[in-house]
């Protein structure tokens, strides 16, 4: 899925539905046999769905069996064998929808006028797009990734696989006076280097240095691209392995990229910080993000605040009031709404490991102004 496709379809689940917007997160496992357990927990999940819905003075018995209804027939659709790191299920009385991310969710279940879609931007953020250049001794691929998506791209695309002459592909390069082979060698790396040219001038994109740790020092010194040379991954013969196989191997560099996205946030922050345009916490990022000024949001992943908000009447501003228990007009998850406010002004939103902003709350934003 495109940046836009992606941002289309979160706006599309942010708008508000009728009460009850049901929304179901759990975390899931991609391998057995801690996946044959989590439809198990589903199901439960399921069921304590249909009981608050039961007990909720606001939704009529059809509502209540309706949403159940498109809750369990999405269920049924779903197969663990297919699980990723998370499941989260949307559903009202009109319809269902499913989305398996890959990364952890808590277990939840939040029951609104709109979709809790939190995890599915902090999912979206964490799908970095890269490419990931696999070096080998007489052949030069290329894959384009964004997540656990993998794709090659082919020769009628890009000139890839670049492909030397008079190599042995089996064995490395002659260190024993074949100094004709050693050239095609760097021949090779300088002509795939070349053919990444115009694919980085149509998006610039990290690129994942995949080889013998000798083929990725040679392939760096010969790079006009070291800019955005953004990680190595020292793993040979991967030439042909298949996209699953290799998406696997490429987790270190995945998690390499992420650790450069929030580094990247952090130095936003610290701009701001410097240039008065800071706001920390959940009361002054919210009230910032109601102001349209939030141009950069940062949340560290398990962050929840309850609270409801303070509408005085002939008071300039609103507030939040913190709450530790539902109640009427209580948010269940200000940092939803406070991720949609920032996205709709055409902000960003980074989600960063716990711990990340210290004494900020978990919170922080650069402001535009």
């Amino acid at each position: 899925m495109s940046d836009e496709d992606a941002s289309d379809l979160l706006a599309e689940l942010r708008r508000p539905r009728p009460y009850p917007a049901v929304s179901l997160t759990l975390p899931t496992h991609r391998h057995r046999p801690e996946n044959q357990q989590d439809h198990i927990r589903l199901r439960n999940l399921l069921s304590d769905a249909e009981k608050r819905l039961a007990a909720d003075p606001k939704v009529s018995k059809e509502q209540a069996a309706a949403v159940a209804g498109n809750l369990g027939e999405a269920v049924d659709e779903l197969d663990p064998e297919h699980f990723l790191e998370g499941l989260v299920l949307f559903a009202s009385a009109d319809e269902a929808r499913t989305y398996l991310v890959s990364s952890t969710v808590p277990e939840r279940i939040v029951v609104g006028e709109t979709y809790l879609t939190r995890n599915l931007v902090a999912s979206s953020a964490r799908q970095i797009p890269y490419l990931a250049l696999l070096l080998s001794v007489g052949e030069v691929r290329l894959w384009h990734g964004v997540g656990y998506e993998l794709t090659e791209i082919d020769q009628e695309e890009s000139g890839f696989p670049v492909i030397s002459s008079g190599v042995d592909r089996d064995g490395p390069p002659n260190r024993e006076g074949g100094h004709g082979e050693e050239q095609d060698f760097r021949n090779m790396l300088s002509e795939a280097d070349r053919k990444l040219t115009p694919l980085l001038q149509e998006a610039v994109l990290p690129v994942v240095v995949v080889g013998l740790r000798q083929h990725i020092v040679t392939f760096r010194e010969l790079s006009r691209h070291k800019a955005v040379l953004a990680a190595d991954l020292e793993v040979g013969g991967l030439l042909q392995a298949t996209a699953p196989e290799l998406v696997e191997q490429l987790a270190p560099a995945r998690a390499a990229l992420a650790a450069i996205d929030t580094e990247e946030a952090l130095k936003a922050l610290d701009a701001a910080r410097s240039g008065k345009r800071y706001a920390a916490g959940a009361q002054d990022c919210w009230q910032a993000a109601r102001e349209g000024r939030v141009g950069h949001l940062v949340v560290e992943e398990s962050v929840r605040v309850s609270a409801r908000v303070d509408e005085v009447e002939g008071a300039p501003r609103a507030a939040l009031v913190f709450v530790d228990e539902g109640g009427e007009g209580v948010e269940d998850d200000v940092v939803d709404s406070l991720a949609e406010m920032v996205l709709d002004a055409d902000g960003d939103v980074t989600f960063v490991p716990d711990g990340t902003l210290g004494e900020t709350g978990g919170i922080a934003a650069a402001l535009r102004y």
